[in-house]
């Protein structure tokens, strides 16, 4: 019953076997670990808000390789507006990729138009329908999860610890974006050209809009353009920064969970490990007294950013701020997540007056031995091993180890024929599965009343 040899690498590597009606690469939702350490962040020789830099020590954490794009945000925001979240209406007037790009989906671009306050309910989103535990929440003790309206959280609202996606602190944005290169304007060095980003006329085919995610990968066109600095004449390469992410310089700009303050760099918080940036209960009366909004960070250059205007916002240390209610098609997000685990179906409860019985809301009702073996109702005797609903193996007596999740539940990988099953649950039988190659049908679930 060895499983190791022929485990899957990524969640979402599976889930793409799944998808239909759609070109999508399998990598494009992918997530990389980040281990974790200390850098110097910010910049003593450019703008004032980004001084003095000063030495930061983030967690390891979990980042999406590349942009949240359109087809992941339409596939998350379609099952939330079933299950009670609500989005702003600005995130329908979404551009899309052009008419004329015919390579991969039209999808396969930036998700934008989207306020900060739907990118923290997406992230919740996200988190449930996967099965792991949601961050933002509406109060201090996390119990009301926050799914509607526009509401300005504080730090005390997100339970940081938690499996959960959720926007990337400042700090930890110009961690990752940096991957290593702590005193350079860019994740490769301080000289740019456009076969290095999508910045505003770089010379890529889209210029003035966005690219598709990861375009930069070797592969990419670029034409003597206005700001292109020879990156036509340059052998192009894949752009991925050392800690494997693309598109950190150019594309869109991604919000992160701070509020921005200009001097916050010199406040001593600033510089404690995983720092969350200034807390809302303080910084609303200070920036009240000077007539000053409150913003939100974003970070990274995106399509419109010029390398010549002042501050050049490409650079790594460069920081955005916007009101948080603000949609830009020159503004998306990027995911992460803490490098940590949930014991396996922690989100299950268990039945009044009936001792060691249990139900999923996804897999449905279960009674748990005391030796790890379980009994299902439809299914049968099972042994499970995984993580959370994200991540689960099960060993089905009558046929081996099958692999399923809350997101693609009732589907099943099949570890002894690498293939996918389905299991018939709206059959007038139990235990009944389907082969999704051939239409085979097997029983290898419950076989009695």
């Amino acid at each position: 019953m060895n499983i190791t040899g022929h485990s899957i690498k990524s969640f979402y590597k599976i889930l793409s076997l799944l998808v239909s009606n759609l070109v999508l690469h399998a990598d494009s939702i992918e997530m990389v670990l980040v281990q974790g350490g200390t850098y110097w962040m910010g910049d003593n020789k450019n703008l004032s808000d980004e001084e003095p830099a000063h030495p930061l020590s983030i967690s390891s954490l979990y980042v999406d390789v590349k942009e949240v794009h359109i087809w992941h945000w339409e596939k998350v925001a379609k099952w939330a507006e079933l299950n009670g979240y609500e989005f702003s209406d600005s995130s329908l007037l979404r551009k899309d990729g052009p008419y004329w790009y015919t390579e991969n989906s039209e999808l396969i671009f930036p998700m934008n138009m989207i306020s900060w306050y739907d990118a923290v309910k997406w992230c919740n989103a996200r988190s449930e329908l996967e099965g792991r535990v949601p961050i933002y929440y509406l109060d201090d003790d996390h119990t009301y999860l926050y799914k509607t309206g526009d509401i300005d959280l504080n730090n005390s609202n997100v339970k940081w610890t938690a499996s959960g996606y959720r926007l990337p602190t400042e700090g930890e944005w110009e961690y990752f974006a940096r991957g290593g290169s702590y005193s350079l304007h860019y994740p490769w060095g301080n000289l740019l050209d456009g076969s290095k980003g999508n910045y505003f006329y770089s010379g890529d085919p889209f210029d003035n809009a966005a690219t598709p995610v990861g375009y930069f990968n070797g592969n990419q066109d670029i034409n003597e353009s206005k700001y292109s600095f020879n990156g036509h004449l340059v052998t192009p390469k894949n752009q991925i920064s050392n800690f494997g992410l693309h598109d950190i310089v150019g594309n869109v700009s991604e919000w992160c969970w701070d509020w921005y303050y200009d001097s916050w760099y010199s406040n001593s918080e600033s510089r404690v490990s995983d720092t969350k940036g200034p807390d809302y209960d303080n910084l609303f009366p200070l920036l009240s007294s000077k007539q000053m909004s409150l913003t939100r960070v974003a970070r990274g250059g995106n399509f419109r950013s010029n390398p010549d205007a002042d501050g050049n916002e490409l650079r790594l240390a460069f920081r955005h701020s916007f009101l948080p209610n603000s949609t830009l098609r020159r503004l998306g997000i990027r995911c992460v997540r803490a490098d940590v685990d949930d014991p396996l179906w922690l989100q299950s409860r268990s039945l009044d007056g009936f001792p060691n019985w249990f139900f999923l809301d996804w897999f449905g009702y279960y009674w748990q031995s005391s030796n790890n073996w379980v009994f299902h109702y439809e299914l049968g005797w099972l042994y499970p091993k995984g993580k959370g609903s994200y991540d689960n193996w099960i060993y089905f007596p009558k046929h081996g180890w099958m692999w399923t999740g809350r997101y693609v539940y009732p589907n099943f990988y099949s570890n002894k024929e690498s293939t996918w099953y389905r299991y018939d649950d709206n059959g007038s039988e139990f235990g009944w599965f389907e082969n999704l190659v051939n239409n085979s049908r097997f029983r290898f679930g419950r076989e009695y009343p």
